[in-house]
């Protein structure tokens, strides 16, 4: 292989000298230089060149005369133009002088070119000669790279397999920027692949993948589907390597491989750790792969239902929960897989039979049991238990690919059920022991009466003693009894044996161990409707199967009252006070019924009551769905004969009352239990769906009628549903005028934070810059407040948990508009006890440790409160308003038909909307668009019915119960506005469109909305503002800098657009300065501007619409109140977006109307702007086609799932969404020319009740998705097709802001009409007969060719650094304009917040792609900057620190006051010194080598605080930092002190004379000729030995008129190079250096404050710190521990965690800011102490996997008390190759 190598080098420089003496270029006298890797190759390349010289018959010869008279001679190489070259090869111990002085002059005398070729890095050699591998030579890196590309794609010898291969490599190497590429020796495998035309198996290792048989695989693959595996196979590689290479292969690999193909590994690397992976082909590794994979595809699970058990097989079957019980261990799944058997054998059969049906195949190895026999059937397994009496049995079935057990504990025992089956049913377990003699029947939760043959008559009462043997025999009844305290004096168990007639159990009894679980509501309604059984209740207590469960008080109060009406046969019921314990009683109202309904209601609680369930607990399932239909159906034979215009009758009113419950005389409440036929029938329609146990809480939570019926009317009385917080199938009902009803809006105290969050933010120049620290806020009509209460509070604990200066907390000025002030829980904050007892009873606290630590204290001193009676007109000035619209029962008709629906598919989901009807807004039940059911059915004759109720009115079925916005509400408005800057209308009755009806008549702005917070089909907050100035005028001049001129109707019509997509956009457009100052937020939004427009107009056609959603939106990016981000029912992680990169930008939803059953298209788009390399494009291609599957997989999976409950809710959230945005679209006016009423009316009944089909057959014209480019160096707009089926749309940049303004119409006729040759015209497709065949389209390769490059891309940048000029200037001069006195008044106008302080970018986050910045003033996210970097040798920890110190340096102009950084380096390796000329060039670095430095160490430092008797401070100092280095003895000391003291004293410096301290102090070297001098000094001990050697080495200068202070030379970075020091001498000038900052660092003083932002002023970096921090000196610990007041921050950079030691050397608790790179040498407890994290958690243990597997330049960030990230560092490298293109 090497042959070929060395003979191309030689053609190279053979054709080089020929064709540059033919051209007549080559000069007479000339010299070149070739630097190959060592001798030999110099050698062998000599060779090479002679032979092929030989071959062309040009080779001649050459001879000097040295000066020793000897002989040298060479061959020449005879040129074509007459010229001759002289060919020097540096072997057989040739000097440099002679090759590069000697040789070079003889040539130049000969005039002869002279060509050298050397393994050493000669300067002489390269400075007077011609570099062959400099840019346009032939061995240039480039050259050569280009070369080997065109012999690749010009081969015929290799194949398109292999020339892929080598592509794949040569982007690899071009793309490494750790290789050498100047090294010949790095390109040997690829030339001699180019002269063998073949790539052979000793290759790949090389290019890092395993070996692929070029010439045989993959030859009828696509070039796509090559790269690919290709990629995969690298991929490999480099998982295997690092598993290799971090020692970790079986924890990287042991969910891809089986341990036998992992152990072949590992042997593979130990014989040959270079050549390890020849053994391995990539083909065998995928099959090893497919076969694991196979495996974990289908781990092995039982149920319980999967498991049979009989006397005889096949005939005699044991029945379950009669004959033989199952009780799994616990509720978790590991707890699950123990199963606990209890057989009954009464009938003595000699074999019982267990039969286990398993999912999967179990090897002989994987079965292991005691002493039964076993059989295999398939995949079942038939186990066989001799026996006879009592026999225990335990089997075990293992799944090792996939690391699962399931264990089996049986005991059989041939006595009758009714001895024990009722008694050990829930409690049971059986305690295994090998030997079986001490294997017992565990009993868990023993109460005070144990009883044995529940249903004897003769009752045998003993009391429970342990060790003791008890009787039960058939008739007898045994009561085993004990006290409460017998009871809990037993704590390891009470032994018993019983003996049932001849037969003895041993048991084991646990009074004090639960033997139940708790459950709450949502677990009841998944388990009864996934099993399809009923739960029983009994006592209080709730039994499942086998398992025992408790509800605690609101839930069990509920499930009482459940079995109090079934005993007490209640038809209504009254109580007087519900909640006062959770055992109430229920009085009985008798009614008179119609008897069929009657006897049908009794006969339904008697089936019940039989069955031993509760509705609640109930599934209706056979003999329950008949009682329940039969019911229903007499409910709707009581209005059969009801007309429109009929009065009720007596009884008919009665049927109302019905399974309710009247709270209070005064009917303060009113309960619907789930005996109301409403409820039942909801549950009836849900028992037929399926798929209950995928289902998220969040989608169970949302199963219930509750909105089905919104209203009610009592006693002429009109009461509102609020929410479930207990049993869902329970409804509580509250007069709609009281606002303190039972159950709040969840929603609200996250609204109420995140608004005061996002003002704060949004306006930080009034609480920063003026330094307003009181936030101002109107709460009107909001009720008792308590969700406002629960908010602040919140704030305050985050706040605190931020930054726990409670000092600096924002106080609060409340207003409150009420009528009712004493209800009001703000006016519990008056009274501190009650204040600290109401948040004990919420459960809010901040944590311990904090300054005034409790959170009463806090609210106290923080918040002051105003009550006001509301007038309507009068409100105080307040920077928010919360808002809540009054509203009324309106007297207005309006038909239920009328009133747009809150119902999807048939009821099972439901809203309460507020749509128009005419001009007025009504909020109630309505079915237009609803799907007719018999639940909307029955809905819709309620909702009817309680229009009427008693009233005495006539019964009209269209008609019901809805409310309407009083009018009062509309006057007060403009008052409310012109008092605030927001408005937050809370739970608005409203629509957008009501507030963009006044946008067009007034200033009024729609800034933020959320339809999110909670999942109904409405809003639940909207923000407006009066104040709309500021929002249109960033917008417009960010426009007017990029050249487009827009007027305040283009500018609304942007904000519309931004308000019609993404209701968070337009406030962070504004908050953040970067709307104007830093584009990339701006740019990127209002560039989606423009993407939308033109999307609209691309997919325009006449069959589909498409309507934009905002994928941010969606997923919950920017978070939902109520919800966090990773439980909404849209969320990431609900959606299975949580891994790999998703798009975030847009998703076009169409509807094809063109099919007889509508389809959905979804088509999810990435918008790029600016210059974007190729990665950034790649991972948008990745990005759009992940989201593509992504929302495939969540909204139609494969197979049978996809009609489950979970996936229909999320096609309905989908669905409701598609219809908000259109209507959103409709309302903004977004594109006039769609017909968007096809979504809103045509369909919408179809859309919200599965009635569409979502489709993949678009895709075939369209791809899985879009990136959309706009781009700086194109000129015409062109699609194309790229890996992963994505549609590349590329724009010129001017379409970027050209589009904004235009029409969704202007620009669909300017694409049909230009018809850029390369854009896709999709409106001319033809949708017939498509069927999503991606194989269709015509897929090209992204190259990234057509970035702009040279001159062009300079101007770009010179045409940007003008814009981001004038932004400053239009900053400044808004904020001139805008920011003046009138902040005293009350409506003035806001300013946005000026950024300050440094920002330095660590990398970017690897979840999400954002930059990950530290911003070292700030000190609201860093308290201080100390900083530890820790990473093994090789992980790129120097890099980060390097890029950490160049971007400090680079941000100096933005430090508070524009301060000038020092930053000291104490280099131990040489990482920043000389040699490393990047380094020194990027940061201006001076370096200090350890010799004549330029600070005195005995110079005097006076500080602002007089410290007497300086001179003996400054002298013990210095001696003691030498004592430590050098373990001197106390004379020695004393000896040394008394030196420097008198070296003082000739200086003319008395340490008791203050005058004199100001004289010129001694150096170290005048202190040497005293200690020197001094006879009477004992010279041959340590202290001799120490002060010579610094008097050697010369370590600090000698003479005091040369020096400074160290803070005068600490001035930009400078570097001490410690490098090649011996230890001693490197920690005695580090530690005598701190020593000197330190004084130095107090003696300057305080750094200054700009509100949050501290002026840093000195930094220090202690590299490879590991080898100071174990000497302990103390300097380093006070500048870590005090520097932060001074502006200083340290830098720690060692390799290990453990390095910061422990105890009172544990430097750890000093640091903030924790980078860490993979560590080789980590132990748990490392991560521990760094992260903070509890030993052994979950969290603890991800992180030190994590660690382990780092890769070079990922690390793991840890800023103050911010979860830990994962990052792609800012490598050093990375940071210079931009710097240097600047």
């Amino acid at each position: 292989m090497l042959r070929e190598f060395y003979d191309f080098i030689a053609k190279k420089i053979y054709s080089f000298f020929q064709t540059a003496s033919s051209e007549g270029v080559l000069l007479r006298g000339e010299s070149f230089c070739l630097k190959l890797d060592d001798e030999d190759m110099v050698a062998q390349v000599t060779n090479a060149l002679r032979d092929w010289s030989i071959l062309h018959q040009s080779m001649g010869e050459y001879q000097y005369v040295c000066g020793d008279g000897s002989l040298y001679k060479t061959f020449t190489i005879r040129l074509a133009g007459g010229d001759e070259v002289i060919i020097a090869s540096q072997i057989d111990g040739m000097t440099n002088d002679f090759l590069c002085a000697t040789l070079r002059n003889a040539a130049n005398d000969a005039e002869k070119p002279l060509l050298m070729i050397s393994a050493s890095p000669i300067d002489s050699a390269k400075s007077g000669s011609r570099d062959m591998s400099a840019s346009g030579m032939p061995f240039h890196a480039e050259q050569i790279m280009s070369e080997v590309r065109k012999m690749v794609e010009e081969s015929t010898q290799l194949t398109n397999v292999e020339k892929r291969i080598l592509g794949f490599e040569l982007k690899r190497r071009d793309a490494d920027v750790f290789s050498d590429k100047a090294s010949l020796y790095e390109y040997r495998d690829l030339l001699s692949i180019m002269s063998t035309g073949k790539i052979d198996a000793n290759n790949f290792p090389g290019f890092r993948l395993f070996t692929i048989d070029g010439k045989t695989e993959y030859q009828n693959h696509g070039n796509a589907q090559i790269d690919k595996e290709i990629r995969n196979n690298f991929d490999l590689f480099e998982k295997i390597d690092r598993g290799i290479r971090f020692g970790n292969l079986e924890y990287e690999l042991s969910k891809v491989f089986e341990d036998n193909v992992i152990i072949r590994i590992e042997k593979a690397y130990k014989e040959d750790s270079e050549n390890w992976s020849r053994l391995f082909t990539y083909a065998e590794l995928l099959g090893a792969m497919e076969k694991k994979q196979a495996k974990t595809e289908n781990p092995l699970k039982i149920e319980n239902e999967d498991i049979s058990l009989y006397g005889d097989m096949p005939i005699n079957a044991l029945l379950m929960d009669e004959q033989c019980i199952i009780r799994n261990e616990g509720s978790q799944t590991s707890k699950k897989r123990t199963k606990n058997i209890f057989v009954f054998n009464p009938d003595r059969y000699p074999v019982v039979h267990m039969v286990v049906n398993c999912n999967t195949r179990i090897a002989n190895n994987g079965i292991l049991k005691d002493d039964a026999e076993y059989e295999k059937d398939g995949k079942s397994i038939v186990f066989a238990f001799d026996r006879e009496g009592i026999t225990f049995h335990k089997v075990e079935l293992h799944d090792d690919a996939n690391g699962i057990k399931y264990i089996f504990k049986i005991c059989i025992v041939d006595i009758s059920p009714e001895y024990l089956l009722t008694t050990i049913k829930h409690s049971f377990s059986i305690e295994y022991k090998n030997t079986k003699t001490n294997t017992k029947v565990k009993l868990a939760g023993v109460g005070t009466n144990l009883i044995f043959n529940k249903n004897a008559e003769e009752v045998v009462a003993i009391k429970l003693q342990d060790n003791e043997v008890y009787s039960c025999s058939y008739g007898q009844r045994l009561l085993l009894t004990s006290t409460e305290e017998e009871l809990a004096n037993y704590g390891s168990g009470i032994k018993i044996e019983i003996d049932f007639a001849g037969l003895t159990i041993p048991f084991i009894l646990y009074p004090d161990e639960s033997k139940s679980e708790e459950i709450i509501g949502r677990k009841i309604l998944r388990d009864k409707f996934t099993f399809k059984r009923s739960f029983e209740f009994e006592d209080g207590a709730i039994l499942g199967e086998s398992q025992e469960y408790f509800a605690k008080a609101n839930l069990l109060r509920e499930l009482r009252t459940e079995q109090e009406i079934i005993d007490k046969k209640i038809l209504q019921g009254y109580c007087d006070d519900f909640y006062s314990s959770d055992r109430v009683e229920i009085e009985d109202i008798e009614i008179s019924l119609p008897d069929e309904l009657r006897c049908a209601y009794l006969e339904l609680l008697e089936i019940f009551k039989s069955r031993k369930t509760i509705p609640t607990l109930a599934y209706l399932g056979d003999e329950l769905k008949e009682a329940v239909l039969r019911y229903l159906l007499a409910f709707d034979s009581c209005f059969d004969e009801l007309q429109d215009g009929d009065n009720l009758s007596k009884e008919q009113e009665n049927v109302l009352l019905l399974g309710t419950i009247t709270i209070g005389k005064e009917c303060k409440e009113i309960l619907m239990t789930p005996f109301h036929p409403l409820n039942l029938c909801y549950q009836l329609q849900l028992s037929e769906e399926n798929g209950f146990e995928y289902a998220s809480n969040v989608v169970i939570e949302r199963l219930n009628s509750v909105n089905l019926l919104p209203y009610i009317q009592r006693n002429k009385r009109v009461y509102k549903v609020s929410e479930q917080l207990f049993s869902q199938e329970w409804k509580y009902y509250a007069p709609v005028e009281n606002k303190k009803y039972r159950g709040s809006r969840r929603y609200v105290p996250k609204l109420v934070e995140e608004k005061v969050t996002e003002f704060i933010s949004h306006f930080k120049y009034i609480f920063d810059e003026i330094n307003n620290k009181t936030i101002r806020i109107n709460l009107i009509n909001m009720g008792d407040c308590a969700d406002v209460f629960v908010g602040l509070a919140q704030y305050f604990i985050h706040s605190i948990s931020r930054n726990a200066d409670v000092d600096k907390l924002i106080c609060f000025e409340l207003h409150i508009y009420t009528d009712n002030a004493s209800e009001n829980v703000f006016s519990k904050i008056k009274e501190y006890t009650t204040l600290r007892d109401y948040l004990a009873e919420l459960k809010l606290s901040v944590e311990n440790g904090t300054s005034m630590n409790n959170l009463e204290g806090i609210i106290s001193k923080n918040i002051q409160c105003y009550f006001h009676k509301d007038s309507g007109t009068e409100y105080a000035y307040a920077h928010i308003s919360f808002y809540e619209m009054e509203s009324k029962i309106t007297s207005e008709q309006a038909t239920m038909s009328q009133i747009e629906t809150g119902l999807s598919f048939g009821g099972i989901l439901s809203g309460i909307p507020s749509s128009k009807y005419g001009h007025k807004y009504r909020t109630g039940y309505g079915v237009r668009y609803a799907k007719n059911s018999e639940l909307t059915k029955l809905a819709s004759r309620y909702n009817a019915l309680m229009q009427v109720e008693a009233t005495g009115n006539p019964y009209y079925s269209e008609m019901s119960i809805s409310t309407q916005i009083d009018e009062k509400a509309e006057e007060k408005m403009d008052d409310i506005y012109a008092c605030s800057n927001w408005v937050v209308f809370v739970d608005p009755k409203v629509d957008l469109d009501f507030f963009s009806e006044k946008e067009a008549n007034s200033d009024l702005l729609i800034i933020h909305y959320s339809d999110q917070y909670t999942t109904s089909s409405g809003y639940d907050a909207i923000t407006v503002t009066h104040k709309s100035k500021q929002y249109a005028m960033v917008i417009q001049e960010f426009l007017k800098i990029k050249g487009v001129s827009a007027n305040t109707e283009d500018v609304h019509k942007i904000i519309n657009l931004f308000n019609a997509v993404n209701g968070d956009w337009l406030l962070r457009l504004v908050s953040s300065k970067k709307a104007v100052k830093d584009s990339t937020f701006s740019r990127e939004k209002i560039s989606i501007v423009a993407a939308i427009k033109f999307m609209l107009a691309f997919l325009k056609h006449k069959d589909i619409v498409w309507v934009p959603i905002s994928l941010e939106e969606m997923l919950r990016v920017s978070g939902g109140a109520g919800l966090s981000k990773d439980e909404g029912v849209l969320s990431a992680k609900n959606l299975g977006f949580e891994k790999g990169p998703t798009s975030d930008d847009l998703l076009f939803v169409g509807l094809d109307k063109s099919a007889s059953v509508p389809k959905i298209y979804l088509y999810p788009t990435e918008v790029k702007t600016g210059n974007n390399d190729n990665s950034v494009i790649n991972k948008a291609f990745l990005q759009v086609s992940t989201t593509s599957d992504g929302l495939q997989k969540a909204f139609a999976p494969d197979g049978d799932i996809i009609n489950t409950i979970l996936y229909k809710v999320n096609r309905n959230f989908l669905m409701q969404m598609i219809v908000t945005s259109c209507k959103k679209m409709q309302v903004y006016h977004v594109d006039d020319s769609q017909d968007w009423d096809v979504i809103l009316d045509n369909y919408r009944e179809a859309i919200l009740n599965e009635g569409c089909q979502l489709s993949l057959d678009v895709q075939e014209i369209l791809g899985k998705g879009a990136v959309l480019s706009f781009r700086k160096a194109l000129v015409a707009r062109r699609t194309s097709f790229k890996e992963g089926a994505i549609n590349f749309i590329e724009m010129p940049e001017n379409d970027e802001f050209d589009l904004i303004l235009k029409e969704v119409a202007e620009i669909y006729e300017q694409i049909i009409t230009r018809k850029d040759q390369e854009l896709l015209l999709f409106s001319d497709s033809n949708l017939e007969a498509l069927n999503g065949d991606l194989s269709k389209l015509q897929i090209s390769e992204w190259s990234g060719n057509d970035e702009p490059q040279g001159n062009e891309a300079e101007d770009t940048k010179k045409v940007d650094d003008e814009k981001n000029a004038q932004n400053v200037e239009v900053e400044e001069k808004n904020k001139k304009d805008d920011v003046t006195t009138q902040h005293e008044e009350r409506n003035v106008d806001l300013v946005k917040e000026e950024k300050k302080g440094m920002r330095i970018l660590f990398g970017t986050n690897e979840q999400d792609g954002k930059p990950v910045y530290w911003e070292p003033n700030d000190t609201s996210q860093l308290f201080h900057t100390n900083t530890g970097i820790i990473g093994t040798m090789g992980t790129g920890k120097t890099q980060f620190t390097k890029s950490l110190i160049a971007q400090l340096c680079s941000e100096q102009s933005n430090n508070v006051e524009g301060q000038e950084l020092g930053i000291l380096i104490f280099d131990y390796k040489g990482d920043y010194n000389n040699s490393k000329a990047d380094f020194v060039e990027a940061t201006n670095a001076t370096i200090y080598q350890p010799y004549h430095l330029p600070f005195n160490p005995l110079a005097l430092t006076q500080t602002a605080v007089f410290k007497p008797l300086l001179p003996i401070h400054t002298a013990n100092a210095f001696k003691a930092t030498i004592a430590k280095v050098y373990g001197l003895g106390p004379k020695q000391q004393d000896t040394l002190s008394q030196c420097i003291v008198e070296t003082y004293a000739n200086s003319g410096i008395s340490p008791s004379d203050p005058s004199t301290w100001s004289n010129e102090a001694p150096t170290f070297e005048q202190v040497y000729q005293r200690y020197a001098n001094d006879e009477d000094i004992k010279k041959n001990d340590s202290l001799a030995a120490a002060m010579n050697k610094l008097h050697q080495f010369q370590v600090f200068e000698g003479v005091p008129s040369n020096t400074k202070t160290l803070f005068e030379v600490l001035k930009g970075v400078v570097v001490i190079d410690l490098s090649g020091y011996d230890p001693d001498i490197q920690s005695l000038i580090v530690a005598i250096t701190l020593d000197l900052f330190y004084v130095q660092m107090q003696a300057v003083g305080s750094s200054k404050m700009d509100g949050n932002y501290r002026q840093l002023t000195k930094l220090i970096l202690v590299d490879e710190a590991d080898n100071f921090m174990s000497e302990g000196f103390p300097a380093l610990k006070k500048i870590l521990k005090e520097g932060r007041e001074f502006g200083v921050g340290t830098f720690l950079s060692t390799q290990f965690l453990n390095h910061f030691g422990s105890g009172e050397d544990d430097y750890s608790k000093y640091i903030l800011t924790w980078v860490v790179h993979n560590v080789s040498d980590l132990k748990a407890s490392d991560v521990d102490f760094v992260f903070k994290t509890e030993a052994k958690s979950a969290e603890s243990t991800s992180l030190f996997n994590a660690i382990k597997k780092l890769g070079k330049h990922h690390s793991i960030v840890k800023l103050g008390n911010s979860k830990p990230q994962y990052i792609v560092d800012k490598a050093f490298w990375e940071l210079w190759n931009e710097m240097k293109c600047e």
